[in-house]
């Protein structure tokens, strides 16, 4: 596999947020030792992003050479997965379109996986950067909008319960071609357009774990995520909620795996699922439940009652699907 690395930046109508995006890939410090390269996906958009990062990169000198590809089919891992396949370098870096990369952050990301060939995936620390004000209830909820610390541990945290977020994400392209080659396929759609539901990197990290590879996280590799005023509501984060709830339901099959592993009593039958949700739903209270559309900003208890109806409602979506997914992570042939 060829040394060096690929910072793909996936976009869906992403004109508005790329001048500064781009700006801090243009001033990536590198040395002669690494060799890099930048893909932008323009997926599915319906304005001039392909045009803008074209001459956005031209206007900042980029000191590599670069390929917009388009991929029209929406959603963020067929973008990242277009990505992969066009990428020359055996590292890949996922840019999100809103991140601002430190000036180090290559050196410091090749310097990483370089030490310790069997790192499949590699993430840092990020800070919030916003237009206004942050909202008192921001810091609280921050690793909502992959913002902040993501481990307490740093180095290897493949045996903790921590997944790695995709904004800034290194992953070894050999170690994807390698789960990919053997079946792996995910059962998240991700984040499409404007669609909250996500998840696709969490379930990627997963199943990298279970497939042999180390998952790393260094404070050293630090990024701005510029989040836009839309998006610092109360609502957006009550809705992001409940799109993380959804999104559990597809990580039990690969929390399942990973719990027989610890000697853990793990069983995720459907409808062993579906009690225990329900009950949660009954403990909140009849008058919580009635009242919460209408509670105050800041209130953790809507948050964990979005969570609940979010994985109850993907539950019940994929009844006659979810058993057959832990059988088919308990037999898959990616797994070590």
């Amino acid at each position: 596999m060829n040394k060096g690395i690929s910072i793909v930046v996936c976009c869906h109508n992403s004109s508005a947020l790329l001048e500064q995006t781009l700006k801090h890939i243009c001033r990536l410090k590198s040395d002669s030792g690494i060799k890099w390269e930048v893909i932008i996906i323009d997926n599915a958009s319906t304005d001039d992003t392909f045009k803008k990062s074209e001459k956005l990169l031209k206007e900042f000198n980029c000191p590599v050479s670069f390929k917009i590809i388009s991929e029209p089919e929406p959603g963020l891992s067929n973008a990242r997965k277009t990505g992969m396949d066009n990428s020359e370098y055996e590292y890949i870096l996922f840019c999100d379109d809103d991140n601002w990369l430190e000036e180090n952050y290559l050196i410091t990301g090749f310097e990483i996986l370089d030490s310790d060939e069997k790192i499949g995936a590699l993430g840092g620390k990020s800070e919030a950067v916003t237009e206004t004000e942050i909202p008192d209830w921001f810091e609280k909820h921050s690793i909502n909008y992959s913002v902040g610390k993501q481990s307490d541990i740093q180095g290897d945290i493949s045996n903790t319960n921590t997944v790695l977020w995709g904004a800034g994400m290194f992953v070894r392209k050999s170690a994807l071609i390698e789960l990919y080659s053997k079946g792996f396929y995910s059962f998240l759609t991700d984040r499409k357009g404007n669609q909250l539901s996500s998840g696709g990197d969490s379930e990627k990290c997963y199943a990298l774990r279970l497939a042999g590879w180390k998952i790393w996280y260094d404070e050293r590799l630090k990024l701005k995520h510029f989040i836009q005023d839309k998006r610092l509501t109360w609502d957006y984060l009550r809705k992001l909620s409940r799109g993380f709830g959804a999104q559990k339901i597809d990580f039990d099959p690969y929390l399942n795996v990973l719990e027989k592993r610890n000697n853990t009593d793990s069983d995720n039958k459907w409808h062993i699922q579906a009690l225990r949700l329900i009950g949660k739903l009954r403990g909140y209270g009849l008058r919580k439940l009635i009242s919460f559309n209408n509670s105050p900003a800041g209130d953790n208890e809507t948050l964990r009652i979005e969570k609940t109806i979010g994985r109850l409602k993907e539950l019940l979506k994929i009844r006659s699907e979810y058993n057959r997914r832990i059988q088919i992570v308990e037999t898959a042939k990616w797994r070590k």
